[in-house]
């Protein structure tokens, strides 16, 4: 277990965090530490890219159901924007880290405005929690570990079937989904728009000025086209519904149940099929083992630094991977085995 240190929300990455103590075995980084680097590359361009055509496909799914006015058209078009959304949270991830763009100014502007104030949450607010939980991970001081050791539906298993189909469809149809107030409350940007601006977490005036003036321009549009209702619906009914379930999977596979004996088993990688690829794991969410090991390699890398990795005997032999999420659920339903 870590020893407990005081935290400091303001510092700039997670080397910059005091250093502690862990009793599990690290895995040795300095063989692959070249590979490392050259993964380690932020490329702005990609990331621009990738911005683009998420928003793209939001835009155009949710004009088709617009134009359609047809129901079917609509409930497809919440499928597509909770997988978008559930790409742009991705990024938002990679931007607490300065993945996206090499600028950190241009990083935290640009996921603000077209990320992390979107989906309800500021980028400077998730870096705070966020960086805590890479530093104490599985431990007393994990805030990621504290939220899920608080609601049973994820984190209390085995499970039987029936008590695991109930706990999805609880969280497809959102009637959990309050239960992620109490992280939210530290990320929302609005909820912490009065903050003293000298005070901890770091919240600076520029993201609330950005804050302010997007929203209105937001607003500006919807109720200028008279879109608010499909707005409501297209895009908030599938974050507190589909996304609310590739969420609450996604964050239960990356360390509950894993056998925290060693560095390599305390947190998990999920290798997902092409569906969750599409839906649940976009941009390499799932290769979380990886991200713990070297949090400098942006997610559109992970693939490849995983495949790096599984040349390496100990890390085959160690690391805690699970193929799909429908084998992890396997998986977490059987019988845990007696000591």
């Amino acid at each position: 277990m870590a020893h407990a240190v005081e935290y400091d929300p303001n510092a700039e990455s997670v080397t910059d965090l005091p250093e502690f103590s862990v009793a599990l075995e690290r895995y040795p980084r300095k063989e692959i530490a070249a590979e490392v680097r050259r993964l380690s590359s932020v490329n702005g361009w990609r990331t621009t890219g990738l911005i683009t055509l998420h928003w793209s496909i939001v835009l155009l799914a949710g004009w088709a159901a617009v134009a359609s006015g047809h129901w079917a058209v609509y409930l497809a078009a919440m499928v597509v924007i909770a997988t978008r959304q559930q790409a742009l949270g991705v990024m938002l991830h990679d931007a607490t880290h300065y993945l996206l763009y090499k600028n950190r100014t241009v990083n935290d502007v640009v996921c603000d405005l077209f990320i992390a104030f979107p989906l309800g949450m500021s980028t400077d607010l998730y870096r705070a929690t966020h960086f805590r939980h890479h530093r104490f991970t599985n431990t007393k001081d994990d805030p990621d570990l504290r939220y899920q050791r608080e609601d049973a539906d994820w984190y209390d298993w085995p499970k039987t079937r029936l008590g695991c189909a109930w706990v999805i469809v609880k969280s497809l149809f959102g009637l959990n989904v309050h239960k992620a107030h109490e992280p939210y409350k530290h990320w929302s940007p609005w909820m912490n728009i009065l903050l003293p601006l000298d005070g901890k977490p770091r919240y600076p005036l520029r993201a609330r000025v950005l804050l302010v003036l997007s929203t209105v321009a937001v607003y500006a549009v919807v109720i200028g086209l008279g879109l608010i209702i499909p707005a409501i619906v297209l895009w908030a009914v599938p974050a507190l519904t589909l996304l609310n379930l590739f969420n609450r999977l996604r964050a239960t596979a990356e360390h509950v149940g894993a056998p925290w004996t060693h560095e390599l088993d305390s947190t998990r990688t999920v290798i997902p099929n092409w569906v969750e690829r599409l839906t649940l794991a976009p941009m390499n969410v799932s290769y979380h083992l990886e991200h713990h090991l070297f949090p400098s390699v942006p997610g559109p890398n992970l693939r490849k630094l995983h495949a790096l990795l599984m040349q390496d005997d100990e890390f085959r032999q160690k690391a805690c991977i699970t193929h799909s999420y429908a084998g992890l659920l396997r998986e977490f339903m059987r019988p845990r085995q007696a000591d």
